[in-house]
């Protein structure tokens, strides 16, 4: 990446921040204003962030944490995570109080599979909760679900985009608190995880999404 393409990609994230402000980079003359960035590199950007671990010290604290989980977290991952590594494309339910310690779940499966080099996505329906996960958003965020949802509702993310393209490369999605929030979030990803996937030469009509 060049220094103009930082230079740009820095401008943007300024630009960005003014704009929840009211204001924009031509409220500020000396501002050198944003050029159009091709879409490639925005794709590139956003993808390294998410592989922006220390692979070592994921493995490190997957074994760890792997070393002291319950039966019943074990068994979870070992499910899940096999299931990721042969492209099974499966949904899994996990449900439990407290003393089942979901959390400490997904942090371990996040750390087992960002430390082979893989994508994997950590949301949650409350903001608070999100912070407990590694490197997790909100799913309404993530996904840009609108917050009026209703029944026809979709997710405002192209096919092609550099948003869509960090979906296609992703191996698995944790959705905490999933009960907080109504059906309408889940059919509107649904509809636009199956527009995305339609583009991949990996898709299958008996597959979801």
């Amino acid at each position: 990446m060049s220094d103009d393409e930082i230079k740009q990609l820095c401008l943007m994230d300024i630009d960005k921040i003014l704009h929840s402000y009211g204001k924009t980079l031509k409220d500020y003359p000396p501002m050198p204003l944003v050029i159009e960035v091709d879409s490639s590199l925005l794709t590139e950007r956003i993808i390294r962030k998410e592989l922006n671990f220390n692979r070592d010290d994921l493995k490190k604290n997957a074994s760890d944490m792997l070393a002291i989980a319950t039966p019943e977290q074990r068994y979870a991952f070992d499910k899940i995570v096999t299931a990721v590594n042969y492209d099974e494309g499966v949904f899994f339910f996990v449900y439990g109080h407290g003393v089942l310690k979901k959390t400490f779940l997904w942090n371990l499966m996040s750390a087992e599979i960002r430390s082979r080099g893989n994508i994997m996505l950590n949301v949650a329906s409350n903001g608070i909760v999100s912070l407990l996960l590694l490197n997790g958003k909100m799913a309404h965020s993530r996904f840009k679900i609108p917050l009026n949802i209703i029944e026809d509702s979709v997710c405002n993310i192209k096919p092609g985009s550099p948003q869509a393209m960090l979906l296609l490369k992703d191996k698995l999605i944790i959705w905490d608190k999933a009960p907080m929030v109504t059906r309408y979030c889940y059919e509107a990803l649904d509809k636009c995880l199956g527009d995305i996937m339609r583009c991949s030469p990996t898709y299958s009509k008996y597959l979801p999404f």
